[in-house]
């Protein structure tokens, strides 16, 4: 048994952790969205009133399911889901600046695209 728990441990503390970051952009005109994480998804989180947030891995590393959220980002014309850009906090903590290089991501502008009006997932 404690060989099982030793090797979860290893096995937890060598798989990579995504980088959160200070932010390079003024995070405070964009509104700020706050609720009771019920569900975490791949590409997100629902909170307990039916809002979706989607956010970047790496700012997905220390939600857990029944904790409080804030987060800023863009809020969809429905209202009931959101483009986290940013954890709300003095300072909000942001994606780090490789993983705005890296590219396309779920949630990102550049993830679906339109060309010759088709939407298109990005490679």
């Amino acid at each position: 048994m404690k060989t099982i728990a030793i090797a979860s441990l290893i096995l937890a503390f060598s798989v990579p952790v995504a980088k959160a970051a200070p932010c390079t952009y003024d995070m405070s005109p964009l509104p700020v969205t706050k609720g009771v994480v019920s569900r975490v998804a791949p590409s997100g989180v629902l909170l307990r009133d039916g809002t979706t947030v989607i956010l970047p891995e790496e700012l997905m590393s220390g939600i857990r399911v029944g904790h409080t959220l804030a987060v800023r980002g863009l809020l969809s014309r429905q209202g009931h889901t959101v483009r986290a850009l940013a954890l709300d906090g003095v300072p909000p903590v942001c994606p780090a600046a490789e993983a705005e290089a890296r590219g396309p991501f779920p949630g990102s502008a550049g993830y679906d695209q339109i060309r010759n009006g088709v939407s298109e997932k990005s490679e």
